[in-house]
């Protein structure tokens, strides 16, 4: 069985309910490799779901990452490197895979070189515009494999390793929780999921329910997350003098989240930018049609017309059309939530995740 360390930025903490739900993945993953994690976290380490945890608090992390992770390669004899990132989690990588003589698979979660600048203003942002390429074109020099959660960044990633193995499957959600529930209702509401920031463009989809909420007076808006954006969209929302149609719910956990998206009428996604975002797999299996940005990899989920809509990113305007659409007829509501859940259940499940994952260690 190889021995497998995933080097990567997710933050677990296993007194929180939004870490328990990868306990399917790693339970899944175990049966056929033996999984090693060195990510964000607490508590530093822990054995549990037949894996090994290395965590590092956030301030510390890459002052530290990469000394843990020689020391994992060292004593347990570590057979590939998984780095969850192209950019120091790809260099941490590349160097080990160069000291230890082991394999080297790079994965790619969304847009490398424009995404770290769009939620966030960075110092130095000048000079790490032009850094981050260059650690990326490192990275996937020396990978042995590439895995995109999208097919569009395979193609990005082609443009720069053409002569690598690609692999392309989404990032895990435990969509049998989602798949299986049966209490479905469309209540007279919209939902959006995310962190509160600048790339998520959730001011986009206030100003266009701003637009239609005269023509639908008696639909909300649920927001579910937390960030740094929220002041600014609430005093966004009484501008605009529709604060009384939107309620803040905040950070929840899956399956409060669950509990939300599956008496809602709609799931919206108005980021600016993507990778394959799980809350629409998730809303897909609980039967919802969904509305999203033309970004990323959510053409790849969304087929306009038959599951959901379509809209260009930023297009407040465009947004509120689409909207109109659904929320004036239950009908189309039901038959694109049908033809979503239909997809999800025929292209994505944990199992088919896992089966991905491992073929493409194996490969």
């Amino acid at each position: 069985m190889k021995k497998v360390l995933f080097i990567g930025v997710t933050n677990y903490d296993f007194k929180e309910s939004s870490s328990l739900h990868l306990k399917e993945k790693f339970l899944g993953l175990s049966k056929n490799i033996k999984p090693y994690v060195l990510a964000k976290g607490r508590p530093f380490h822990k054995k549990i779901w037949n894996s090994e945890f290395y965590l590092l608090p956030y301030s510390i992390f890459w002052l530290f990452a990469f000394f843990i992770a020689f020391y994992i390669c060292l004593t347990k004899k570590i057979d590939t490197i998984i780095a969850q990132s192209p950019l120091i989690e790809g260099i941490t990588g590349t160097i080990l895979k160069k000291v230890f003589k082991k394999q080297l698979i790079v994965e790619i979660h969304g847009d490398w070189e424009r995404g770290p600048f769009l939620s966030k203003k960075r110092r130095f942002e000048f000079f790490q515009k032009k850094f981050i390429p260059v650690l990326a074109r490192i990275s996937f020099k020396n990978a042995d494999k590439i895995r995109g959660v999208a097919n569009y960044l395979i193609e990005e990633a082609k443009k720069i390793a053409s002569d690598k193995r690609y692999f392309s499957f989404p990032t895990f959600t435990d969509l049998g929780l989602f798949l299986k529930e049966k209490d479905i209702r469309y209540d007279k509401f919209i939902v959006s999921v995310g962190q509160l920031e600048k790339v998520k463009g959730i001011d986009i989809l206030i100003k266009a329910l701003s637009k239609i909420e005269h023509e639908f007076s008696d639909f909300k808006l649920i927001i579910i997350g937390d960030g740094k954006e929220k002041e600014n969209l609430k005093n966004l929302s009484s501008n605009l003098k529709i604060q009384d149609k939107i309620e803040f719910k905040g950070k929840l956990s899956l399956k409060e989240t669950k509990d939300v998206i599956k008496n809602c009428y709609s799931l919206v996604l108005s980021s600016l930018s993507e990778g394959l975002p799980r809350v629409l797999m998730e809303a897909m299996a609980l039967g919802k049609p969904v509305i999203a940005s033309n970004v990323g990899g959510i053409p790849e989920l969304i087929k306009e017309n038959e599951n959901g809509f379509l809209f260009e990113k930023g297009n407040s305007e465009e947004l509120a059309q689409k909207l109109r659409v659904l929320l004036k007829d239950e009908v189309l509501v039901k038959k694109m939530g049908e033809k979503g859940k239909e997809i999800i259940e025929n292209k994505f499940s944990n199992e088919k995740y896992v089966k991905n994952y491992v073929l493409m260690i194996n490969a």
